[in-house]
């Protein structure tokens, strides 16, 4: 593994590091064993942030059982006393009197809501002196802010190193246009004059999205639900992140990495030598060209020419996020598709004037009537959130009171297989679902086959009123082959009723498909029309 120093430092990171975001949506066992892999490999630091769902925990247990010197890095955000709390937090979960490397989260979006970022007394004050004190090796931040931003940002004197997104796509899975919003996000094809100039002040890029959000490659963790290109599928990891590391001024990448094989792929790409020959990068650069042709930016360019009103470019995000189910706990209630756009039938399908506008010759039309398909059926197979008019009643229990936004919960598995389960719930009571209450007081998700306990699955993270949280776990199948009543509370440890979450049937098969196949069969015999062909009156 190659190792690079962080600009000016003694800090040394590897050019690939791990990131960690996406593992609330595996089980803790596959998030431990993908960690501990990657470091196997020679990764040898891991980015974390306390608003990723218990990520900083798994991270400190997977450094713990695999016995090797791993860097957290990992920041802080929020109001003065808060951001302080988080430091000391850090340093609590990772065992350490000196964090190699800390900083500032998202710190233009701490700036947008007003904490105190650069003011005496603020956060860039407060890091600066913790590193004079030794307590900190190398100062960074995290920003999705636009191009001249970042570029104050390298010039100012105060980090060693920014996390920033890019790619050779030019955008990712959230990408978003936000002018709407008051706010200026990143623009990657600015890229190269940041690289350039961070170079030139002795400052290390950290670069995350280098994989676009599971958009340049296939995820082997999520696996997408339809790949949106055919050249998507040629591309290799290994050869976008090379890209990547060869640019000027970057330090490393930081792809989200959540199963074994994600994390071979990943930290391999990092295996000195890293040269990615021209034929490949020229290859490469082809098939992300023919990309940008079918694949949506969401720069928001076509929304004032759409004679339907249709927010363009905020269907095609929400569209990305669960066509690419890496990052579906970043989706918006109010930014729902079918919130956006309620009907059944594509507003596109009866439009006339066909006026929409694309500056990079996208066919709006056609490439939203082909996402829309995929949608319907994602909808139809119960694999989208619910709509904010489906959440307003759908609160259930009292303690704990909850709403579930989301359950992808496998039908049918192999006898003695297993698969994995994922919920997402909100906190619709009045209390803190907090995880260091009292053992008596901690929720936990109770996983009942019939009327026998399977599994106990605690809460991550602390989930306040209002707030959202993924519950995710492996469902192993009982031995005996048919159907099983699946049954999932939220109960507090010392509670033996809680709130039911779901109920369905489990089919255990020995030929996986045969049950669906034959329900399925049952159906169009039952629903066809032997004499007309066709579904009955």
């Amino acid at each position: 593994m190659q190792l690079n120093r962080v600009g000016r430092t003694d800090v040394r990171l590897s050019a690939v590091g791990f990131g960690t975001c996406q593992l609330r949506l595996v089980p803790a066992e596959q998030a431990l064993a993908t960690l501990r892999r990657g470091f196997e490999l020679g990764v040898n630091w891991v980015h974390t942030s306390p608003d990723y769902a218990g990520a900083e925990e798994l991270v400190a247990r997977a450094i713990r059982e695999s016995g090797r010197e791993v860097i957290p890095v990992t920041d802080g955000s929020g109001t003065m006393g808060h951001f302080e709390h988080l430091f000391e937090r850090s340093r609590r979960i990772f065992g350490r009197r000196r964090l190699p490397v800390w900083g500032i989260s998202c710190i233009d979006d701490q700036e947008f809501v007003g904490h105190n970022v650069w003011d005496p007394g603020g956060m860039v004050e407060f890091v600066s002196r913790k590193k004079r004190e030794g307590r900190i090796g190398a100062v960074y931040c995290t920003t999705h802010g636009p191009p001249d931003y970042v570029a104050r940002l390298i010039t100012s004197g105060c980090f060693d190193a920014v996390m920033l997104a890019w790619n050779p796509l030019g955008f990712h899975v959230l990408s978003s246009f936000a002018a709407s919003e008051g706010k200026a996000y990143e623009d990657m094809a600015a890229g190269a004059r940041l690289f350039a100039l961070a170079q030139e002040h002795g400052v290390g890029l950290l670069v995350m999205k280098a994989l676009a959000g599971g958009l340049l490659g296939r995820s082997r963790a999520l696996p997408p639900r339809h790949l949106l290109s055919r050249e998507r599928g040629a591309l290799a990891a290994r050869d976008v992140l090379r890209y990547v590391l060869q640019q000027p001024g970057v330090t490393a990448v930081v792809p989200g990495t959540a199963s074994p094989a994600e994390a071979e792929e990943n930290a391999r790409a990092g295996h000195a030598p890293l040269r990615l020959s021209a034929r490949r990068a020229r290859a490469l650069e082809e098939r992300v060209a023919a990309m940008r042709r079918t694949l949506c930016s969401r720069c928001g360019e076509c929304e004032p020419t759409c004679s339907r009103g249709l927010a363009v470019s905020w269907l095609f995000r929400d569209a990305y996020i669960w066509l690419n189910p890496s990052d579906t706990f970043d989706a918006v209630g109010r930014l729902h598709y079918f919130h956006l756009h309620p009907e059944s039938e594509l507003a596109c399908a009866s439009c006339r004037r066909r006026s929409c506008f694309c500056p990079q010759g996208l066919d709006v039309p056609s490439e939203l009537a082909r996402v829309h398909e995929r949608m319907l059926g994602l909808r139809a197979r119960g694999l989208l959130p619910r709509t904010p008019a489906e959440l307003e009643g759908a609160a259930v229990g009292e303690h704990p009171r909850l709403r579930v936004v989301c359950a992808e919960v496998p039908r049918e598995l192999p006898l003695r297989g297993s698969g994995v389960c994922r919920l997402w719930i909100e906190n619709a009571g009045e209390r803190c679902w907090a995880r260091e209450a009292p053992e008596e007081d901690r929720l936990e998700l109770r996983v009942c086959l019939g009327d026998r306990a399977v599994e106990r699955v605690p809460l991550r993270e602390d989930v306040h009123p209002g707030r959202r949280t993924h519950l995710s776990f492996a469902l192993r199948a009982p031995a005996a082959a048919g159907p099983h009543d699946l049954r999932l509370r939220l109960a507090a440890a010392g509670d033996g009723a809680g709130t039911e979450v779901w109920s369905s049937k489990l089919i255990a098969a020995r030929s996986p498909g045969r049950w669906t196949a034959l329900v399925r069969r049952a159906r169009r015999m039952l629903t066809r029309d032997p004499e007309r062909g066709k579904a009955p009156r």
